[in-house]
């Protein structure tokens, strides 16, 4: 156990508390990241859903691009989804810094 954890409990904090207040708020920090970085993964998938389904959406516009090679929506398409990524995980950041007190301040 951290040792944040075991002063909640020293504090005679109920194990309910304990384990949402102070364990779970930090168990949940990798997935969060986890989940930020996978947003890529997720356009990929839409790709072969809106092709199967035949349904308009970004990824089926970017499938026509890459076979009708159009470039510059290509690039465009490439960049709303970098962009969006990157929001991901800088919310993802500011989630983490107001979950875990250690990832506020660097020394």
């Amino acid at each position: 156990a951290e040792d944040y954890v075991r002063m909640a409990r020293a504090k005679g904090l109920p194990s309910r508390r304990v384990m949402f207040d102070y364990a779970a708020r930090n168990a949940i920090l990798p997935n969060l990241t986890g989940f930020a970085m996978s947003l890529g993964f997720v356009v990929s998938g839409a790709i072969l859903v809106e092709y199967v389904f035949n349904y308009p959406g970004v990824g089926y516009m970017l499938l026509q691009a890459v076979s009708g090679e159009d470039y510059p929506l290509m690039q465009a398409l490439f960049l709303l989804i970098t962009v969006a990524v990157l929001f991901a995980i800088l919310a993802a950041d500011i989630v983490t810094a107001v979950l875990d007190p250690r990832t506020r301040t660097a020394r």
